[in-house]
């Protein structure tokens, strides 16, 4: 099934994949990090007789240098805690779909193109909302690139993005004016059009309009199957 709710479910769900897995990597990262400051950290050498001694010799209390390090618990690894935030929040969105499996996101991925198009709508405000929640955390904008030159049908505007999140053949238009659908009879000639949804189309649909347009310049393209 394809609706504009399954589109957008598609796009947030690819969105969220590459965004958690950069902040999987990040969460490593800060791992490798903190092991090598446990391993770098002075150790205090002890001695029965005189208790504490420092590893140039000689004995007496500890130095402030030796309290602040000997001993010292692990710092907590900021981005796995987020990692692991995200992972819970994803797999109660797979619970919700009765979807259960090592990777849930994949498992959502999969299941998304047999939805009904109420629950692709649920599916997709959950999984854009963690995608954004994750991008805003580390520091990353929306997985976009402008489609420059093309005019949206809806609007005339030439504010087209192609959202480049996962394979090829995922990928999405999206208009950056925010307009919504109209329903039946909105120019936009968008798969199964939705009132008052945003304007998403296939990128292959988007291309292959444009491609037509340009073969014959007499027409404007009209993005439709």
């Amino acid at each position: 099934m394809t609706s504009p709710h399954h589109l957008a479910a598609t796009a947030a769900g690819w969105s969220l994949h590459m965004a958690r897995t950069r902040l999987q990597l990040l969460a490593e990262e800060e791992a490798a990090q903190i092991t090598a400051e446990q391993l770098e950290a002075p150790e205090a050498l002890r001695s029965p007789a005189w208790g504490r001694r420092h590893a140039l010799g000689g004995h007496g209390d500890p130095t402030p240098s030796m309290v602040a390090t000997a001993d010292r618990p692990p710092r907590l690894n900021r981005w796995a805690l987020l990692l692991a935030r995200a992972d819970r929040r994803i797999t109660g969105v797979a619970a919700m779909l009765r979807l259960d499996g090592p990777d849930p996101l994949r498992l959502i991925l999969d299941a998304t193109p047999r939805a009904l198009p109420g629950t692709a709508a649920l599916v997709a405000r959950h999984l854009a909302d963690e995608d954004t929640w994750i991008r805003n955390a580390i520091g990353t904008g929306p997985a976009r690139a402008p489609l420059p030159g093309i005019a949206c049908p809806h609007c005339g505007e030439r504010q087209l993005y192609v959202q480049t999140a996962g394979p090829v053949d995922a990928w999405t238009v999206v208009c950056a004016t925010g307009r919504l659908c109209i329903g039946q009879g909105c120019p936009c000639g968008m798969p199964g059009a939705v009132e008052g949804v945003a304007h998403v189309w296939p990128r292959s649909v988007v291309i292959s309009a444009i491609a037509d347009a340009r073969t014959d310049c007499r027409h404007q393209p009209r993005w439709e199957r």
